[in-house]
């Protein structure tokens, strides 16, 4: 819907910012790369921050933050709050509301406003407030409010905000162009080459062969405790059942008559026509048509003397056909022979002519005929019910507190346990087990914070499949026992003590080339393989889709006759990079349309830089003030640290 903003949001810099003031009601608005920001709630309970003359509530942050984590959960179900507080979420949840409360500010402190009216009609263009007739419906709106919780007054400025978001930032934040006078130095840089050397230390070489004792297994263990964690995993115990676990009972003979006779009119015997038909403006050229047709032409060659054409009208009965024309019309057409032509009869738009195209006569069925197709719609409807009764049964038992095993008893159901289970479904420590995929909307609800014990229904396949389901055990995030993972620690433990090595060597190679050697003189005094000449140029760098080599990204953040230290992931070792001087390209030879191709997106960055300004500066004149005491005290909170005191 803000089509501009959108666009301005769409770098890096740009959805950063876009955090900073889209609101939950974002989501409303289809703005699909923002979330996270909103002026919901205020509950009491102490100011958390100030912005200005205005207090962001510790309400207002919690609700904020419990709505984010719950948007977080959709993309990893295993997060946890107190993973996902310790991740930053509630610093991000403050800072976000602090820049969106101070930019409000600020627009209206600088005379930017938002009239009520084209507030009125920003929440009537929202399709998700309209109603059935496709229009605003109140009761919509109304209970879109009470369903987020949110008032009419905190919804109306949260577009408040989009509002002037539009007429404030979206200027500012979307230049159209920059000079290619100032381009043409970004585009020089393109052209940069650098070209250096490295020699990389393997940690695989320098790593011991001999095995560490339990003390320094148990000990590099607790170190590395998240490494080697397991997640949070659940034991489920379940039972499905779906139609064919559903006793039915028989259709009876008296059942069927009972059928036949509430749908006597669909058996009875009936007739369906079809015609051909020709509407003409003026009874006196619908009687010329009429009087040609009977003459022998044909009543579509008729119509076309006439400058008309004549179309089939569908297959129907009597009282449909009646439905479409009028009774006394209908009865005439269902009398004619076929191929008769009827009229002309007044029709709503002038005149009609027809001719029997088709006469379908459906003899009457006797009970005896229509016992099948009876039997098959009874059988399916006594099956519907059956299962909408036996799940109804299951679902009172859940909510009375039977146990699953109870309910697997009583219904003769078949109650099964799982290992532990990840959220994927899988069980780690069964390698070989495979749950089957029909139980996958079962373990991501068994995975939405329910407690050991507690019965629950899922639904496997709508209307056909269900199981009720409870958690015997939680098995709380650890690392499995140290004799478990005993072979993969040592040999991770073996390589950790090589990346070291690798470390201090690339270290006294730094010091060595410091000192004026040569890398290649450096790394042969240290006992390190051969010196390999790196290098390439700016412009790959910038390639959009393409990996770049680590090191030659290094070589980039490098200065002339520098020399640096790269540690390679995963305990594989160290690099050391050197770099010679460094030749600056002629921004003369750079072509046209590389500098063209360069402004573009250098128009939008300088626009991001501009807003980003902007906002620093809102803060800036507004001031802002943090209750970091609270901020700590709530998160312990929702980490789950101490008591709710707030």
């Amino acid at each position: 819907m803000i089509t501009a903003i959108r666009r301005m949001f769409s770098s890096a810099v740009g959805k950063v910012l876009a955090l900073a003031f889209l609101v939950f009601i974002g989501l409303a608005f289809a703005l699909t790369d923002v979330s996270n920001i909103g002026n919901i709630g205020g509950v009491g309970g102490g100011d958390v921050a100030k912005v200005g003359s205005q207090s962001i509530g510790v309400g207002e942050l919690r609700q904020q933050v419990q709505r984010s984590y719950d948007q977080a959960r959709q993309q990893q179900p295993a997060l946890t709050l107190p993973a996902f507080i310790e991740s930053g979420g509630l610093d991000t949840a403050l800072k976000s509301m602090i820049e969106a409360r101070a930019f409000l500010l600020y627009a209206r402190e600088l005379g930017f406003a938002a009239s009520k009216r084209q507030i009125d009609g920003r929440i009537a263009d929202l399709p998700i407030f309209a109603g059935v007739t496709g229009k605003f419906d109140q009761t919509v709106y109304a209970g879109f409010l009470q369903r987020e919780g949110i008032s009419d007054a905190q919804l109306r400025e949260d577009i408040e905000r989009q509002l002037l978001l539009e007429q404030f930032i979206g200027p500012i934040g979307t230049m159209p162009a920059v000079s290619l006078t100032l381009a043409r130095p970004y585009a020089a840089l393109l052209l940069e080459e650098r070209k250096g050397d490295a020699t990389f230390i393997a940690a695989s070489a320098l790593a011991p062969t001999t095995t560490p004792d339990e003390k320094t297994l148990a000990t590099y263990l607790t170190q590395n405790r998240a490494r080697y964690s397991l997640p949070e995993r659940r034991v489920l115990r379940y039972a499905v059942f779906d139609r064919s676990a559903v006793p039915v009972s028989a259709v009876t003979d008296a059942e069927l008559a009972a059928a036949f006779k509430e749908n006597a009119a669909r058996y009875a015997a009936s007739e369906t026509r079809r015609f051909l038909q020709v509407i003409a403006p003026t009874r006196a050229a619908a009687d010329k048509i009429a009087a040609a047709a009977r003459g022998g032409q044909s009543l579509d060659a008729a119509a076309r003397a006439s400058g008309l054409s004549a179309s089939f009208t569908q297959t129907a009965a009597q009282s449909a056909f009646a439905a479409q024309s009028s009774a006394a019309t209908a009865k005439l057409a269902f009398t004619a022979a076929r191929g008769a032509v009827i009229g002309p009869v007044e029709a709503p738009l002038g005149f009609a002519v027809y001719r029997v195209e088709e006469v379908n006569v459906i003899p009457a069925r006797t009970l005896a005929q229509a016992t099948p197709e009876l039997r098959e719609r009874l059988a399916a409807t006594k099956a519907q019910e059956a299962m909408v009764t036996f799940y109804n049964a299951v679902q009172d038992a859940v909510n009375n507190g039977a146990t699953v095993d109870e309910i697997a008893a009583q219904r003769k159901l078949k109650l099964v346990e799982t290992p532990a289970l990840l959220p994927s479904g899988r069980a780690p420590e069964q390698a070989g087990f495979a749950l089957p995929a029909i139980l996958a909307p079962l373990v991501g609800q068994a995975f939405q914070g329910a407690a050991e014990g507690e019965g629950q229904l899922a639904t496997l396949i709508e209307n056909e499949a269900f199981a009720v389901f409870d958690i015997k055990q939680i098995i709380a995030s650890a690392p499995p026992p140290l004799a478990q993972i005993r072979e993969t620690l040592v040999a991770d433990w073996r390589l950790t003590q090589g990346h070291r090595a690798a470390r201090d060597k690339a270290r006294a190679i730094v010091k060595a080339v410091e000192g004026g050697q040569k890398l290649s003189a450096a790394a042969t005094g240290t006992g390190v393989g051969a010196v390999q000449s790196i290098g390439g140029t700016r412009a790959e760098l910038a390639r959009g889709g393409e990996r770049v080599p680590p090191e030659v990204a290094l070589l980039f953040s490098m200065s002339a006759n520098s020399v640096k230290t790269l540690e390679i992931p995963g305990n594989r070792g160290w690099m050391v990079l050197s770099l010679g001087a460094l030749p600056r390209p002629d921004a003369k030879l750079v072509d046209q349309a590389r500098i063209d191709a360069v402004a573009r997106p250098l128009a939008a960055a300088f626009g991001n830089e501009l807003v980003a300004q902007l906002i620093a500066d809102a803060k800036q004149r507004l001031g802002v003030e943090i209750n970091a005491d609270t901020v700590t005290k709530l998160k312990r909170e929702l980490s789950g640290q101490s008591p709710a005191s707030l």
